[in-house]
């Protein structure tokens, strides 16, 4: 089966250092595509290491950023005395 698609591609510079990278260690001029199929290949050989890279890639919080959002933290009124403990429950259960 024979099919043409485009995908939208941001690491262009990426694929075109990583191209030359191989070149200079291989002596062997492979083609975007070519380096594009291999690495899916490798993904899907390696489809249990893909999903620890998947799920280790999460945005984390970082302390300064924590720590902003608390500094903007304000009495919301009766009825959410328990916001603090939640809102501290969600940042550190889901991070640590």
């Amino acid at each position: 089966m024979f099919s043409v698609s485009t995908v939208k591609f941001d690491l262009q510079e990426d694929l075109e250092e990583l191209q030359a990278r191989i070149y200079l260690d291989t002596k062997k001029k492979l083609s975007k595509k070519d380096i594009l199929e291999l690495a899916f290949r490798i993904g899907a050989n390696n489809y249990d290491q893909l999903i620890l890279e998947i799920q280790q890639d999460k945005s984390s919080l970082t302390d300064s950023i924590i720590e902003s959002v608390l500094a903007i933290a304000t009495d919301f009124g009766e009825g959410t005395e328990k916001l603090s403990s939640q809102i501290n429950k969600i940042t550190y259960d889901l991070e640590r």
